[in-house]
């Protein structure tokens, strides 16, 4: 079985740069937490759009994780098809 090295190249750049990006929500998210908690005058804290915000976020992680699972079905085939 020969395996694709660009292939394989470029899912580990998929999965390194989707692992990335949900890293960086949600350590965002957590800081907006504490920062909401901390001071509940921020504009952002008394709207009321904080939970929306919270959900799309947590949307865009979903779909990273999906393509991150993707990409690992797609590494360990070694092969589209």
């Amino acid at each position: 079985m020969a395996f694709n090295l660009k292939l394989i190249g470029v899912c580990f750049v998929v999965v390194l740069i989707a692992v990335f990006v949900l890293f960086y929500i949600f350590h965002n998210l957590g800081e907006i937490i504490e920062k909401c908690q901390k001071d509940k005058t921020l504009k952002i804290c008394k709207t009321g759009i904080l939970p929306i915000i919270i959900l799309m976020l947590l949307l865009i992680a979903g779909g990273l994780i999906i393509v991150v699972n993707i990409t690992a079905y797609i590494m360990m085939s070694g092969a589209i098809g």
